[in-house]
């Protein structure tokens, strides 16, 4: 039998929870990305951010099957597929058990993948990248600085690519400029490389007073959407950020995790070595057992607040310049970053 044909029958045969669940992380591939991906780049990424092992073959047959179900189509000769509205939909529609823990899921594989070393300054860092118009780059930049100067973000190191480029296996789409910032499960993916098992309970806006995080105003679990809260809240217009960086007045991007209490020793030796890094992601440490920002804790717990990757992309959106962010996007080598003020043309604060 035509070896082809017979891929296809193996993939007709397949237990059907397992068909669907591969079908729709292609989709979520294909939707993910701005131009026409071939089966290559969705196969390498089925297995870095779904942990699904698939040849390029096993790939094609896939897209074979979706063209057909008019949920993908063919863009270019050289296998290169686009989602479509169908395609989309059925994303939309998708079975509740497969959103369930979505979130959580991605949470611990990157966190699990980043490989960043503290010592040698080296390694792959999990960022979140947003697009924006190549005409507005340069005034969300600016619209980004209070944030920055306040330190409403993991990091002050970003990576910027341009259309044609690619970043985190993403191809930059014509006229639009990428700007990846650290993501805060670089401080999951290093505690737990030192051993430290780390419990992400949440992302939400926490409001400030008076310069101060003072509580949660909104929340979304990880455990329980298939969305990543930041995207939501952003999209929503729910945060406060440039305000918080002018009045310390507001609400910012968040996230919630918990470690076990005995384990802070090694932990807050690791984040300050991580700050020296240039990563200052940890805003709130609290003590065993002991609720912070008005959030209970677990028993023999310790409560860490996070500050969210797109915080600075949040200010520039209050500003009313539009960008697509998507959180979590990927890897990037440590090396690639430079600081947000050189990249902005700005002098850093003393």
């Amino acid at each position: 039998m035509n070896k082809n044909l017979t891929l296809r029958m193996n993939l007709i045969k397949q237990d059907g929870r397992e068909v669907e669940r591969e079908k729709l992380a292609i989709l979520r591939v294909l939707a993910s990305c701005q131009t026409p991906v071939g089966s290559k780049i969705i196969a390498r990424r089925l297995k870095n951010e779904y942990g699904i092992d698939l040849s390029e073959r096993a790939v094609r047959y896939h897209l074979i099957l979706l063209d057909e179900r008019n949920m993908s189509c063919k863009i270019s000769r050289r296998d290169g597929r686009s989602i479509t509205q169908l395609g989309l939909e059925e994303l939309g529609n998708a079975m509740v058990t497969d959103k369930v823990g979505f979130v959580i899921d991605k949470i611990e594989r990157l966190a699990y993948m980043t490989d960043f070393d503290l010592d040698n300054l080296s390694g792959m860092v999990p960022v979140n990248i947003s697009f924006f118009a190549k005409d507005q780059f340069k005034p969300a930049l600016r619209a980004m600085a209070q944030a920055y100067k306040a330190n409403l973000c993991v990091s002050d190191l970003v990576c910027i690519a341009h259309e044609g480029d690619k970043i985190s296996d993403i191809t930059v789409p014509e006229g639009q400029v990428a700007f990846a910032t650290v993501c805060s499960i670089v401080i999951n993916g290093t505690l737990l490389k030192a051993g430290i098992p780390m419990d992400s309970r949440f992302g939400g806006t926490l409001q400030f007073h008076q310069h101060k995080p003072w509580r949660f105003t909104d929340m979304i679990y990880y455990t329980g959407s298939s969305l990543d809260p930041s995207e939501i809240f952003i999209a929503s217009r729910m945060t406060s950020v440039s305000e918080v960086a002018r009045r310390g007045e507001g609400k910012v991007l968040c996230n919630f995790r918990e470690i076990p209490a005995v384990s802070l020793p090694l932990a807050e030796k690791i984040i300050a070595k991580l700050k020296n890094a240039g990563i200052n992601g940890v805003l709130v440490i609290g003590e065993a057992g002991k609720s912070i920002c008005e959030m209970p804790v677990g028993l023999n717990k310790v409560g860490m607040i996070m500050m969210g990757g797109l915080n600075p992309v949040a200010s520039a959106v209050e500003s009313n310049i539009p960008a697509a962010s998507h959180a979590m996007s990927g890897l990037v080598p440590y090396s690639s970053f430079t600081s947000y003020w050189e990249a902005a043309g700005l002098k850093k604060p003393v």
